[in-house]
């Protein structure tokens, strides 16, 4: 039978019918169209319900009830004697009331809450069983801002090991916006199957139809496709470096937690409804599984963030990294790591197989200018040593004489390698440094001012500089001294020994 039949034969309201139904006092049958169908039996656990309810039974008590874990014998008992208590307080009102007439109290002076909270407790008994509204706003915002960041997060790692993006120069936007798009396909058919998303499912929220009944596939789109245009056009928005677009994205977000709180219905959901396992008698987090929902949440977002980070480091790493290299090998690794790094649209040179370095040819016609003036010093080049093909020793070699006293007009400012050395090491002793001693070595140079010697076990770093003629500007540019003769010598041996 369909539920307006059984609000007929039991007397109860839908959202009594509903709310006792998702309390767990029994579950109906669905036909081939999705609605519910019930059976008499249904009916008849409502009319206990109803009657149990109507004496004072908490639902707590019904349910152990008809799970068989109480009596009902002892427990009319105890009713009734809650009953007798009752009536007692009831005679005592009808005594209060007829002090009240013989006191004469005015309408100013009555203390009406009182009593109607006393006396309103039977007749509202069935009110308080009806479904509550639905809103839950911060958990419908964390879970989908969760939903976001796993399939963002998808979509960083693919692009992060397949095309080796560097997301940590070129922003997060594309992901995002790859990682909704793909959102909204699948939560179309996880709303439609089973009501619900990971980050609904962790925070315990289903999305139904008012009937109780799951979406159906054409409702599920509409809604789904209606948040993706709106939380989609918001990111947008807040991407373009406008004050005014950022207010506006900002401005959308705020009314829709606004009418959230305010139990209004957004444009996409008018005619669904959220549900969760709580109840007026037990709120969310009286539920130790809340708890362990919230931990699955956290748990999850730092996987997000683990997966982002580790697809970082993975795309970072030189595409060759055997123990044995060729020359073409490092010098592959050397360039794949600048252009991850910098981009190869922010990059003026790369290393080429005979160790030199060769401008990229500049056809936007743009006009450099050297603002230090122009560097006679010549660019640094690499020498590599081979026994059988395999390369054993990397030389890096930088080195200038002015020949005598420079004047003012002269002057000039040049860097010191120290980058070079650190991604040639990278590319070359990758298996000896690793991620963490490759950062480490940079700000060793820095601090030693070039001349260092690390003993890898595998392989090692012998590293010279030595300068005159110049002052140090910052931590790794000099720049030329007027009257001085300068000298910049610069040697940087790495072995390989495995």
């Amino acid at each position: 039978m369909t539920i307006k039949e059984v609000e007929a034969r039991t007397g109860l309201a839908r959202a009594n019918i509903r709310y006792y139904e998702d309390q767990g006092f029994f579950s109906a049958a669905r036909g081939e169209n999705g609605y519910r169908n019930y059976s008499e039996e249904d009916v008849d656990t409502l009319l206990k319900i109803k009657l149990l309810r109507q004496l004072g039974f908490s639902l707590e008590e019904i349910h152990e009830l008809q799970n068989g874990e109480r009596s009902l014998e002892p427990a009319l008992e105890r009713r009734e004697e809650a009953l007798e208590r009752e009536c007692q307080e009831l005679e005592q009102a009808v005594a209060l009331c007829r002090d009240m007439l013989s006191d004469r109290v005015s309408f100013c002076t009555l203390d009406a809450r009182r009593y109607l909270e006393r006396l309103s407790q039977g007749e509202v008994v069935l009110e308080k069983d009806r479904d509550p509204v639905r809103i839950f706003p911060w958990r419908r915002f964390f879970a989908r801002n969760l939903d976001l960041s796993i399939y963002s997060t998808l979509v960083t790692v693919v692009f992060q090991l397949a095309a080796h993006m560097n997301f940590v120069r070129t922003g997060t936007l594309l992901p995002s916006l790859l990682g909704l798009f793909l959102m909204a396909g699948a939560e179309i058919f996880m709303l439609h199957l089973w009501g619900t998303t990971p980050g609904k499912a962790l925070l315990g929220l289903k999305v139904l139809r008012e009937d109780g009944s799951l979406l159906s596939l054409e409702q599920a789109a509409q809604r789904t496709i209606l948040v993706m245009v709106f939380f989609g056009g918001g990111l947008l928005l807040a991407q373009i470096p406008v004050p005014l677009f950022a207010l506006i994205s900002l401005g959308m977000l705020i009314w829709a937690c606004w009418q959230v709180y305010h139990e209004k219905p957004l444009f996409w959901e008018t005619d669904q409804l959220y549900l969760d396992g709580s109840t007026r008698e037990k709120a969310f987090w009286d539920n130790k599984r809340s708890w362990l929902r919230a931990a699955g949440y956290l748990a999850a977002s730092v996987a997000c963030v683990g997966l982002t980070v580790g697809g970082h480091l993975l795309a970072s790493m030189p595409p060759h990294r055997g123990p044995a290299l060729t020359a073409e090998q490092f010098v592959d690794n050397y360039n794949r790591f600048m252009e991850f790094t910098y981009g190869r649209e922010n990059l003026t040179c790369r290393l080429t197989a005979s160790g030199a370095f060769e401008e990229f040819p500049d056809d936007s016609g743009t006009v450099v200018i050297h603002l230090w003036g122009e560097s006679p010093v010549p660019r640094a080049s690499l020498r590599f040593t081979e026994e059988d093909g395999v390369l054993t020793e990397v030389t890096l070699v930088r080195s200038y004489d002015s020949g005598g006293p420079i004047t003012g007009e002269q002057s000039y400012g040049v860097d010191i390698p120290y980058e070079e050395i650190a991604v040639a090491a990278r590319s070359f002793l990758w298996n000896q440094l690793g991620n963490r001693e490759w950062s480490d070595l940079y700000s060793s140079l820095v601090q030693k001012e070039g001349n260092l010697f690390r003993d890898l076990g595998g392989g090692q770093i012998d590293s010279k500089m030595r300068f005159s003629g110049y002052r140090f500007f910052g931590q790794d540019a000099l720049f030329a001294q007027e009257g001085e003769s300068q000298s910049y010598f610069v040697e940087c041996t790495m072995r390989n020994f495995t």
